[in-house]
C-alpha cells in the first residue's frame, strides 16, 4: 500500500470513518428525517462535494482526499461520502484504508452497489478472485439493471478464466449501456484469442468508434486484420498503436508482420528489430528479424 502524505492525515481519515453515530443530513444515500440540515449546512455541503469532483477531474487525488475527509466529518452518516472517500483511497493505492471506507458505506447501506463494487475491486487486487466475484454478483442482484455491476462481473470472471460467463456479462453489460468504452474491447479480445478474427473486428470497430485514440483497441483491431489478411488496414491501426504505446514490443512486433505481408521487408525489419530493443528476449521477434535478414 502506498504511503500517504502524512500519519497525521492517515489516522485522521480512519477516525473519521469510524465515527459513525453522528447524524445523517439529507441528501446523503441514507439520511435520518427527523435532523435535516440547515441551508446552511447544506451549502457547505455541496461546496466540499463540488471541490472533491473537480479535484477528481483535473486528477489532484490528494486534494480530492482531504475535500472527502471533510465531507464525511460533515456528513458521517452518508454511505456516499464514505464511498467516495475510499474511491479516491484505492485510486492513491491505499487499499486497507478504501477497504475501511467500503465496509463504513456497507454498513450505513448494505446494498448501496457502489460499495459492493469498490469492496470486490479492492478484494480482487488483494488476491481473493472469489470474494470479488461474490461482491459483484451481490451488485448485480441488488440492482439488476447496473451496467458497471455486470461489467465488474464480466471481468472478474475474464480474469478467472471463465470466459464463456464473461462474455455473457459483458453482453448484459451492453443492454444497459450500448455505449460502454471498454465492453466491445474485452469482447473483442476474447473473440481474439479463440481465433474468431471475423466476429472480433465487427467489435472491434465499435471499440474504435467510441476511443479511436486508444491504442490497445488499435493494437487488437490492427491484430484481427492481419489474421484477415488485411495488411493495409492492419498497417493502419498497429501504427496508431505504435504512437500510443511507443514503449509496448509486441505492437511493433504485429506492425513487422503486417509490413512483410505488406512486402515492405526493410520496414518490417526496422519494426521487428524495434521490438527487440524494447523486449531483447523476445523470441518470436528475434526470429522474425532473423528471416527479414536473409
Amino acid at each position: 500500500m502506498r504511503r500517504g502524505a502524512s500519519i497525521a492525515v492517515r489516522c485522521l481519515s480512519l477516525s473519521l470513518l469510524a465515527a459513525s453515530a453522528g447524524c445523517s443530513w439529507h441528501g446523503a444515500r441514507r439520511g435520518n428525517p427527523h435532523d435535516p440540515p440547515t441551508p446552511e449546512q447544506a451549502a457547505r455541503t455541496q461546496q466540499i462535494s463540488e471541490r472533491a469532483q473537480a479535484a477528481i477531474d483535473r486528477g489532484d487525488l490528494e486534494q480530492a482526499k482531504m475535500e472527502l475527509l471533510q465531507l464525511a466529518a460533515q456528513i458521517p452518516g452518508s454511505a456516499e461520502a464514505h464511498q467516495r472517500l475510499g474511491k479516491v483511497l484505492q485510486l492513491q493505492g491505499r487499499l486497507n484504508e478504501a477497504e475501511t471506507c467500503c465496509r463504513r458505506a456497507l454498513q450505513l447501506d448494505p446494498d448501496y452497489v457502489g460499495a459492493l463494487i469498490g469492496l470486490g475491486t479492492i478484494e480482487a487486487a488483494k488476491g481473493d478472485p472469489q470474494s470479488a466475484l461474490k461482491r459483484f454478483q451481490s451488485a448485480v442482484e441488488v440492482e439488476p439493471h447496473d451496467a458497471e455491476a455486470h461489467f465488474a462481473c464480466a471481468q472478474q470472471l475474464e480474469a478467472m478464466g471463465r470466459t464463456d460467463e464473461a462474455l455473457a456479462a459483458y453482453f448484459r453489460t451492453l443492454e444497459f449501456n450500448p455505449l460502454h468504452p471498454e465492453v466491445s474491447q474485452r469482447i473483442g479480445a476474447i473473440q481474439l484469442a479463440r481465433n474468431q478474427p471475423d466476429q472480433a473486428l465487427a467489435r472491434l470497430d465499435q471499440a474504435v468508434d467510441l476511443a479511436p485514440e486508444n491504442g490497445e483497441v488499435r493494437l487488437l483491431r490492427g491484430r484481427a486484420h492481419l489474421m484477415l489478411r488485411h495488411p493495409t488496414q492492419a498497417i493502419a491501426d498497429l501504427l496508431m498503436a505504435a504512437r500510443n504505446l511507443p514503449k509496448r514490443a509486441d505492437v511493433y512486433y504485429f506492425l513487422a508482420l503486417a509490413l512483410d505481408a505488406a512486402h515492405q521487408p526493410a520496414d518490417a525489419l526496422k519494426a521487428a528489430e524495434q521490438a527487440l530493443r524494447l523486449a531483447p528476449d523476445y523470441a518470436d521477434a528475434r526470429d522474425l528479424s532473423k528471416r527479414l535478414r536473409r
